[in-house]
């Protein structure tokens, strides 16, 4: 029975972690056409840097979007512990 227990352990741990997976690469290739993530634990969207800023955090990474005054548009992923590439960029102007 213990032999059970510790292969049922890791089948779970397999299929939780393959799923997580698949949600980042469902979630950057809908980033390609412009589309939100399909999870959103917390959103945020702000007016800086002379443009509008939205963030959207899901399960470990962050999807982002930067609309500027001229009509053009950044976006990109990066992982929660990181620091913002938007900000890095536009922070001084």
């Amino acid at each position: 029975m213990e032999f059970v227990k510790k292969y049922l352990f890791k089948i779970i741990i397999f299929v939780l972690f393959v799923s997580w997976v698949s949600l980042i690469l469902i979630d950057f290739l809908r980033a390609r056409d412009m589309k939100k993530p399909l999870i959103c634990i917390s959103e945020t969207t702000e007016s800086k840097y002379n443009g509008v800023y939205y963030e959207c955090k899901s399960l470990g990474y962050v999807y982002f979007e930067f609309a500027k005054e001229d009509d053009t548009k950044d976006y990109g992923f990066r992982a929660i512990f990181t620091p913002d590439p938007i900000e890095r960029e536009y922070g001084n102007e």
